[in-house]
């Protein structure tokens, strides 16, 4: 007996797909992959079932129809990229491939894409690439818009578009910080009216400032840390001096002031309101090693000598830091 070896269409002779699916350029395959299929009459694979083809073509070998589908079958997997292979190689017929594959990737309602290439589009810039390239790039940001939103006349899927057009203009122009609101936005089957995304911002915002703001909340244990360029620019609306500001000022609480200060005498030029924080300090420190001095002279302080007391005299600055250590705020004289 001999064997029978069924010859092969022409239609499936070097059957290849110029385009591999990636996943991100699922228009572009579907595009290519249905001219090559339409060219060969092998759509009909991609469209109907045998049952559905059979009822259209009487007499359909069911064999012939099998072999036929696993030819076209083969030649989309070469068409795929190897990571999205191995999550649909279970298809088992063209058309539950191609179904499949249209369903996760070829949704034309698909907003996230749409919103994406306003945004290439909007970004999009010739720079120092050649025009025909610039160009190539261009025609094919308006053909994929296009394929995904084809033109209408219809009233009402052109007050749609509208409405997307608004809402996708305003998130285009959002602070980065709201990637999430915008992506939590794109997800929906159904762009919301450009009120309701503004509502969704604002609570959005809202939430930014209550959670992502604590390091400004003044707390206990930082009211005592000062900056020293900070003080510099600090004027007293009270007695106009720099170096501190109202709720510190010595003279309308004189509470803060501390003992080792609360007896030293102001002198003549003290009043000048044009001398800085760190001047009115020299100042202070200045007076407070000749008070010290003086001390140890006149009172005959126990274990100071001369050459002490003269040392205070003239380097007032380590015994007055040293007892300064505990204190922050300056001295308004």
């Amino acid at each position: 007996m001999a064997l029978t070896v069924q010859k092969m269409s022409d239609s499936f002779k070097d059957l290849k797909f110029s385009v591999t699916l990636n996943g991100n350029n699922y228009l572009l395959w579907k595009r290519t992959t249905t001219n090559v299929l339409g060219g060969r009459k092998l759509t009909k694979y991609i469209e109907d079932t045998y049952d559905e083809a059979k009822a259209k073509e009487e007499g359909l070998n069911e064999d012939t129809w099998r072999q036929s589908d696993l030819n076209v079958l083969s030649a989309l997997h070469c068409s795929l990229d190897v990571a999205i292979l191995e999550g649909y190689s279970y298809c088992e017929t063209s058309k539950e491939l191609w179904d499949t594959l249209a369903n996760v990737f070829g949704n034309e309602t698909n907003l996230t894409r749409v919103y994406h290439i306003k945004k290439a589009l909007g970004e999009l810039s010739q720079e120092e690439t050649d025009f025909n390239s610039h160009f190539g790039k261009y025609r094919s940001l308006v053909a994929e818009l296009e394929m995904i939103r084809p033109f209408t006349t219809e009233a009402k899927a052109l007050k749609e578009r509208r409405e997307q057009d608004l809402v996708f203009g305003l998130l285009l122009t959002l602070n980065p910080s709201y990637t999430d609101v915008i992506q939590h936005i794109l997800r929906d089957d159904k762009v919301p009216t450009l009120e309701q995304v503004c509502a969704k911002i604002q609570k959005e915002y809202g939430a930014q400032g209550l959670f992502n703001s604590k390091g400004s909340l003044p707390t206990a244990n930082k009211a005592g840390v000062v900056k020293l360029e900070d003080k510099k620019t600090w004027v007293c609306d009270h007695c106009k001096k720099k170096g501190h500001l109202k709720d510190k000022c010595w003279i309308l609480h004189p509470h803060l002031k501390p003992e080792k200060f609360k007896n030293l005498k102001p002198k003549a030029n003290a009043a000048n309101g044009s001398d800085g924080g760190s001047e009115n300090e020299e100042r202070a420190m200045v007076q407070y090693g000749q008070e010290k001095a003086m001390q140890a002279i006149t009172q005959g302080k126990s274990g100071a000598s001369t050459s002490q007391a003269l040392d205070c005299f003239f380097n007032p600055t380590i015994e007055y830091v040293g007892r300064l250590s505990g204190w922050t705020a300056p001295l308004p004289l």
